[in-house]
């Protein structure tokens, strides 16, 4: 039998956890918090969990203060992880508004359905990449094959939005700001190989597979949400009154999914990791439609730069790492000044420049072998 993935409820009311527990115990494996402090250790040593249930009033560690813990670890399965806030209901919109801006995910109404909850949930954590991409492998262009063949899913396709439409649609979010809550985000997608795979097997299936992501975005995103692809393999998303806070934990959680998913092109492996650049209102105006999208391009094409499966929201989230003597010089004498180093938590730092050297080179590490490595000792490291 499957193990079922685990969420994290806290809440100081035990009967409010034993409801939702109730709710969700036939899909999940829950684990119950009472505090705030106690739910980031739980959070920290258990990698299993896949969301977090959480009330704003909580002993030791109030929710948002938990969240914003969350948002900023370096790790990389709780910075993105899905937080979901328990609400009564009765909050204002400036209420929202500001627990969005903190990295809200979603908001859970006290006294929900239990298939409203489980709906909500699984929107966030069903991330089956694999499955969905390669119900039939995807093709190069240059090979034919029997139309009759192609699964059901396909006769019924989704279409993306094509670049003026998606123009036209953010435009008209952008004028209707005030209903928005103030607030637009752009989230730019990018294959980090996509050159290599236009190379190999032509433009036209690089768009397929633009396409057939675009379509799980799709499935991912909000009713007002829209998602498009553009002549050059790259999906975006226009999320009307969505935070700067929330566009990059979805972009994260993206990113990571997709990474570890397992896909073949061709019958032979396909390294289907992606970037994102995200660009927002208010965080980046005042600009226009075209230069949003502009800048939501050009902190994807930063993110791949620097090695990709990456996400660049603003113009300081790009490490400056250049690697100078003294850099080089400081690292020797950091590996050499004893036994007792936490390698883990370091090979974690030292990640992005794995990517980056695998990718110059084509080394063809294990990189998610080397990094979930890394994280097992990193979490040892912590607990001892």
């Amino acid at each position: 039998m499957d193990e079922l993935r685990r969420v994290l409820v806290v809440d100081q009311s035990k009967v409010a956890r034993s409801a939702l527990a109730k709710h969700l115990r036939e899909h999940f494996d829950v684990r119950e918090e009472a505090d705030g402090e106690s739910a980031w250790q739980t959070l920290v040593l258990d990698s299993s969990i896949v969301a977090v249930v959480c009330a704003a009033a909580l002993p030791r560690l109030s929710g948002l203060d938990l969240l914003a813990r969350i948002r900023i670890s370096k790790l990389r399965r709780i910075c993105d992880i899905p937080f979901l806030l328990l609400v009564s209901g009765n909050e204002t919109v400036d209420d929202r508004l500001r627990a969005q801006e903190t990295g809200v995910t979603d908001f859970i109404t006290r006294g929900m359905s239990r298939d409203e909850v489980l709906a909500c949930i699984n929107r966030l954590v069903n991330w089956e990449f694999a499955t969905n991409l390669s119900n039939s492998q995807i093709l190069p262009a240059t090979i034919h094959h029997d139309r009759r063949l192609t699964p059901p899913e396909e006769k019924t396709h989704w279409e993306p939005l094509d670049e003026t439409t998606l123009h036209a649609h953010l435009e008209a979010s952008m004028l209707h700001l005030e209903a928005r809550q103030g607030m637009v985000g752009v989230i730019a997608f990018g294959l980090d190989d996509a050159a290599h795979l236009s190379g190999l097997y032509g433009q036209k299936t690089l768009l397929t597979i633009s396409k057939r992501l675009g379509k799980i975005l799709h499935a991912k995103i909000g009713k007002d949400d829209r998602v498009g692809c553009d002549r050059h393999g790259r999906c975006v998303i226009i999320t009307p009154g969505s935070s700067t806070a929330s566009c990059l934990a979805f972009a994260q959680r993206v990113c990571r999914g997709l990474a570890q998913s397992h896909v073949t092109i061709g019958g032979s492996p396909l390294n289907f990791k992606v970037s994102a650049g995200i660009a927002s209102l208010p965080a980046d105006g005042p600009r226009d439609a075209t230069q949003l999208l502009e800048l939501a391009y050009d902190r994807l094409q930063r993110a791949q730069s620097g090695g990709g499966n990456c996400v660049i929201s603003d113009e300081t989230s790009e490490q400056d790492f250049s690697l100078t003597p003294d850099f080089l010089i400081k690292l020797e004498r950091f590996c050499a000044s004893g036994s007792s180093l936490a390698v883990g938590s370091l090979g974690k730092e030292l990640m992005p420049l794995l990517r980056l050297l695998d990718r110059e080179f084509d080394f063809r590490l294990p990189l998610e072998t080397i990094e979930q490595r890394f994280e097992d000792r990193a979490k040892s490291e912590k607990v001892d």
